[in-house]
């Protein structure tokens, strides 16, 4: 019997509103805003509307972090039925959601909620929800679940490759030069998420070699086969899949899925990139 928990994460780990409901999970909305559309919503078509407006505005939208009062209407529900709540969230180093979710259960007083700074973000904020959902399906209770994540977040990573400089420029990340010859050049940065903190790990000469670059983290530690490595495009499936497909050849994966980057890391690489997270049974040195 499986153990009476709600489990929260937002919008930022890119998992679909069909799939939360699926996994029995539920997400607060992490929104992009636009001066004239605000986008809050993990839908297949809120994406594709979200990659097109990307596409034709000059300036990013500027992101909006759930209220504390989004958190505690859960906590309070949850409260009334006496569910434990496990709250797993985007890395308190990209947003203030995480202090949110703090100050809601400051408010709330409820002792059954647990709440872990995943230090991840998108994909490998997935992999990390998915596993709890897992661990639940186990009996594990909140709060061993979450000692567990607390673990397991440090051998997580997520690395990536935007297909082009410009909203790394837009964001501020790069300098317009640097964006101007990287973009000449053929430059892709391979980007890291560790420790909760995007960083530019290596730099490749097209895509090509930048997906090789990716793929070398695979080599730098055993993969944990606790869950699959998940693959990411931004509104490129096809480009995607044979990355997914490329690297699960070359590596004997036995286990992968593909999914779409949303809005809170789309927004600085842009569309056509690619994402890929994975954890390994011991931290990368």
């Amino acid at each position: 019997m499986e153990t009476k928990m709600k489990i929260i994460t937002d919008t930022g780990s890119d998992i679909l509103e069909t799939e939360a409901k699926a996994m029995g999970v539920e997400l607060v909305p992490i929104s992009a805003n636009f001066k004239d559309v605000i986008f809050d919503r993990n839908t297949e078509e809120n994406f594709k509307a979200f990659y097109e407006k990307l596409r034709s505005e000059e300036q990013l939208p500027v992101s909006s972090q759930p209220s504390p009062a989004a958190f505690l209407e859960k906590y309070e529900a949850a409260e009334e039925t006496g569910e434990e709540v496990l709250v797993i969230l985007i890395s308190s180093k990209l947003s203030g959601t995480y202090n949110g979710a703090v100050l809601a259960k400051e408010m709330c007083g409820y002792e059954k909620i647990y709440i872990v700074d995943s230090l991840q973000a998108s994909l490998s904020l997935r992999l990390l929800v998915e596993y709890a959902v897992k661990l639940k399906e186990e009996d594990k209770g909140a709060e061993e679940i979450a000692g567990i994540l607390e673990e397991v977040k440090h051998r997580t990573y997520l690395t990536g490759v935007p297909s082009t400089l410009l909203y790394l420029k837009k964001g501020g990340r790069i300098s317009p030069v640097v964006a101007a010859v990287g973009n000449v050049m053929g430059i892709k940065p391979v980007l890291l998420l560790r420790n909760g903190e995007i960083e530019g790990y290596s730099k490749a000469r097209g895509m090509k070699a930048a997906k090789s670059g990716m793929q070398a983290f695979l080599k730098k530690g055993e993969v944990d086969n606790c869950m699959p490595v998940e693959f990411a495009h931004s509104n490129n499936p096809e480009m995607g899949e044979e990355f997914r497909k490329e690297t699960m050849e070359a590596f004997s994966l036995t286990e992968s899925s593909l999914h779409e980057v949303g809005m809170a890391i789309g927004t600085h690489i842009g569309p056509d990139a690619l994402l890929m997270a994975f954890i390994l049974k011991e931290s990368m040195k």
